[in-house]
């Protein structure tokens, strides 16, 4: 069986397929040739990230097609519920980015604090200059530990980052109108953890008492944050989306 991963494969990803007795090809075929391509080399499975549409078009075209994988957890580059009515398994992986995606939210916490991104920019340019300047400006930065971190979203990854933000010493609330409590359990190096429980709270709690927001939710038909929200906001809060939700004063 012949496997098209068209957004491109790990090295180990291709040895487990083949181990398993899948060809796996890792041409890059361009959007509107997709199609041809796996009617002509007899494709049974595509693999794509997010730059590759699986739309009704591919679908239709593509008879043999058993299987649609998505490298990654969103799959709105795939037109899951047609494929599925037409006979594909449509699959993802929803738990494999959960820790990357965390990561990212402290790196932009921690450098937002630090004031990393300036100073990464300035001190080369101008440190010989006005070195007392600005290093009064960036020694301003404050600490996480302590502060209140709201979460809006709550499933693998929102988790996931509360994980992070219990180990710093941060104070955790979140929101999502789907989940309404969830054991975190935090691993240390030694094999020892701790278990903490939290429940969520209604979204208009988590506006007006978190230090920092991060948003980890679904593609979204309007916006998550608006002016009103904004208004119930901390002064000097700070927001990271890392979801396919947007925001916007209004």
């Amino acid at each position: 069986m012949k496997v098209l991963a068209n957004d491109g494969i790990s090295t180990s990803g291709i040895k487990v397929l083949e181990k398993a007795g899948f060809e796996v090809i890792t041409t890059k075929v361009a959007q509107e040739q997709v199609a041809n391509f796996i009617n002509t080399h007899n494709v049974a499975v595509l693999l794509v990230r997010s730059a590759t549409k699986v739309r009704k078009d591919i679908i239709d075209a593509c008879p043999g097609l058993k299987i649609i994988g998505r490298g990654g957890v969103g799959m709105d580059n795939i037109d899951v519920d047609y494929a599925r009515q037409n006979g594909k398994h449509v699959i993802n992986t929803p738990a494999s980015s959960s820790e990357s995606v965390a990561e990212l939210v402290f790196a932009h916490l921690f450098s937002g604090v630090r004031f990393l991104h300036d100073s990464n920019r300035n001190m080369p340019l101008e440190g010989e200059t006005n070195f007392n300047r600005l290093k009064k400006a960036y020694g301003e930065g404050i600490e996480l530990r302590g502060k209140t971190l709201g979460i809006i979203g709550f499933g693998r990854i929102g988790q996931a980052v509360a994980k992070m933000a219990l180990g710093l010493g941060m104070r955790v609330i979140a929101a999502d109108k789907f989940v309404s409590e969830a054991v975190i359990r935090v691993d240390f190096y030694n094999g020892q953890y701790i278990n903490v429980d939290i429940k969520t709270e209604p979204l208009e709690d988590v506006f007006k008492h978190s230090d920092f927001i991060t948003l980890h939710v679904p593609a979204q038909n309007g916006y998550v944050i608006g002016r009103e929200e904004l208004m119930m906001m901390k002064d000097n809060v700070g927001i990271v989306n890392a979801s396919r939700s947007w925001w916007r004063c209004r």
